[in-house]
């Protein structure tokens, strides 16, 4: 008896657990079409944010390139403005210097002058030359030069204010030296004033 009642509850129980698997696959087969579609919703919401991903890391890509472009253009500028600079700092000292032997330029000429004329105090005659040929070195290493007014007539360093029928001269040839011309860095700074042969 005891037998037979054990087969009856396992008996009851058998079918118990077969009822709750049953209802398990039921449970789960309603619960499949909502994970489906929670599925494909996740699968959608990846691959949109994926899309989305490549789109911002496409319009960074053209942002790093304009950037990228930008720079290189203000190094390009700047590299031309530092270029200018520079050449503008040259020409402006070169035009200071310019301006400067200008000014000393009708010293030296009074210089030249004064020491033509006769004196018969050596010694301050000696001093005058002394300070003269120190003008006259100054002026050489700031890259003064005297013009060379010999031989024929130059328009372009030479400026002729007299002509005269001179004997042993030829048309065009430099007679006399009236006024010193000078060049700085081989630009002419003044003319020299000559007379010329007819």
């Amino acid at each position: 008896m005891a037998d037979e009642q054990e087969k009856q509850q396992a008996g009851q129980e058998q079918p118990a657990e077969d009822v709750k698997e049953q209802m398990a696959e039921e449970k789960a087969e309603e619960t499949k079409p909502e994970e489906k579609e929670e599925k494909k919703t996740a699968k959608h919401k990846a691959a949109a944010k994926k899309d989305k991903a490549q789109e911002k890391l496409k319009v960074l890509e053209a942002e790093k390139e304009e950037y990228l472009t930008a720079l290189q253009r203000e190094r390009a500028d700047f590299e031309n403005y530092k270029k200018r600079n520079a050449t503008l700092a040259a020409s402006s000292f070169q035009n200071g210097v310019a301006d400067t032997v200008m000014v000393i330029l009708p010293i030296l000429d009074n210089f030249e002058r004064a020491l033509a004329a006769e004196c018969e105090d050596k010694a301050f005659l000696e001093g005058m030359t002394m300070i003269m040929r120190q003008l006259q070195d100054a002026l050489k290493n700031l890259g003064v030069e005297e013009i060379k007014a010999e031989g024929q007539f130059d328009p372009e360093l030479h400026n002729a204010v007299m002509q005269a029928e001179e004997e042993g001269f030829e048309t065009n040839q430099i007679v006399e030296v009236l006024q010193k011309g000078y060049s700085l860095n081989g630009k002419v700074l003044r003319h020299s004033m000559v007379k010329v042969a007819k």
